[in-house]
């Protein structure tokens, strides 16, 4: 049957806005396309899928407080994953860095992670006593695996996706994330509040079901990603057995005395971030405990905090063409401290509402501007080890402030804490300034 004119034209069109170029693969399919585009394609698609998952993680504090988890161990399932974190990622990387062929190492550490949600999902049903000591263990035992994925999932990107497509690339990953993010929280939070006064579906049951679905979801998204064909990367041949530890710490030091920015993005990202992770755990305990905030508003937040980000990352896409990396950077990076100081100072759960989406417009600026600073800092063949050592770096802070903040919140109380945290945020932002990062600029589609 002959497709209809109008349909055709409408297609046509589409095709033709410059803004649909970047998912214009979403449209027509991958078929049409070389290896690079299909590539590009599989990684939207499962990003979509992915959501699902990520919508159901956004409740992972929320279900832990419910079911009777202390401050203590939410800050503990905030610090303990990044401690692991400083002692798997550079092994990790080296691992993968003596693989060829990478991929498969990748998604199969992202297969056993995912498959711990499903864990989660069936949890209540596994133990009747200490259900919130067991989630907050399995949501730790789930970073191990996580961890060589993350070592491996960024410079394995910089492999797929040429140098002139990142940005666009990563814009519109975050976009299709979050859009479907912003609709299943908002929806899931709804669900919580609703099947919470059922019979058949009370708490916890109403949170299982959202957690089976994130599996489902996840499931999806790896089917595609096993889709992927990566190139084969250059082999890193390591030094082993008795001497390994002291010539790795010999080559540590040689990277980074050689790369002079490597070391400054390193020292002004981990003052900058540890604003964040100081209180990072204390948002949730804040909103719930203190403002009384419920699932649904949880729900909400989320859902208008994706809207944010959606809108950011198309708005930032375009400014960055413009701008350029570096300048992008120092802009975006003095507004995105605001959020504890407005939260802290305005502690209303509407006034809140607000604050999220103010932050989210704000963050894509940073997160697109650092992140391919930081690809762009690390020499390809030993992009793996360069972005494990600066991952291990931000896990040793990210380890450290979250129990700090929860033990500060305990003397002080959160609404000080947070200014604190604003403050340390503040000042990594000026670090920027100070002590500027320089890459060589190349054109950005």
């Amino acid at each position: 049957m002959p497709i209809p004119r109008p349909w055709v034209r409408l297609r046509e069109w589409l095709g033709s806005i410059r803004w649909t170029r970047s998912l214009g693969i979403l449209w027509r399919g991958p078929a049409l396309y070389g290896q690079t585009e299909r590539n590009i394609w599989y990684l939207y698609v499962e990003v979509f899928w992915a959501g699902a998952l990520g919508a159901a993680a956004a409740f992972n504090s929320a279900f832990a407080v419910r079911l009777g988890a202390s401050n203590t161990m939410i800050g503990w399932l905030a610090s303990i994953p990044s401690l692991l974190a400083v002692f798997l990622l550079i092994p990790a990387a080296r691992f993968l860095e003596s693989k060829a062929n990478r991929a498969p190492w990748v998604w199969s550490s992202l297969l056993i992670a995912r498959i711990g949600y499903g864990l989660i999902a069936v949890l209540p049903w596994l133990i009747v006593s200490g259900r919130a000591e067991a989630m907050v263990w399995l949501l730790i035992a789930i970073s191990v695996p996580s961890t060589l994925f993350s070592a491996g999932f960024n410079p394995l990107l910089a492999d797929v996706v040429p140098e002139r497509d990142r940005a666009r690339v990563f814009a519109n990953r975050n976009i299709i994330a979050s859009t479907l993010a912003a609709v299943l929280t908002f929806a899931a939070g709804r669900w919580l509040e609703f099947a919470n006064h059922t019979r058949w579906a009370a708490f916890p049951m109403n949170y299982q079901v959202v957690y089976m679905f994130g599996f489902a979801g996840s499931m999806l998204s790896m089917v595609y990603l096993f889709k992927i064909r990566v190139p084969e990367s250059t082999v890193v041949h390591h030094p082993s057995k008795v001497r390994t530890a002291r010539v790795s710490l010999a080559q540590l030091k040689v990277m980074l005395r050689e790369n002079r920015d490597f070391v400054r993005i390193i020292a002004n990202t981990l003052v900058f971030d540890m604003g964040a992770w100081l209180v990072g755990p204390l948002y949730i305990i804040f909103f719930v405990r203190q403002l009384g905030a419920s699932d649904g508003w949880i729900g909400l937040n989320s859902t208008l905090a994706n809207v944010g980000v959606v809108i950011g990352y198309a708005v930032w896409r375009r400014w960055i063409r413009k701008l350029g990396y570096g300048r992008t950077l120092l802009i975006s990076l003095p507004l995105a401290a605001s959020y504890a100081f407005l939260v802290s100072l305005f502690p209303n759960l509407t006034l809140i509402l607000a604050w999220g989406v103010l932050i989210s417009l704000i963050n894509p600026g940073v997160n697109l501007s650092h992140f391919n600073i930081l690809l762009k800092l690390c020499p390809d063949e030993r992009r793996a080890s360069y972005m494990a050592i600066f991952a291990a770096m931000m896990n040793v802070g990210a380890f450290v402030g979250p129990m700090v903040g929860v033990a500060l919140s305990n003397l002080w109380g959160v609404r000080p804490v947070l200014l604190i945290g604003g403050a340390i945020r503040l000042l990594g932002a000026a670090l920027f300034y100070a002590f500027r990062v320089k890459v060589k600029e190349v054109e950005i589609r």
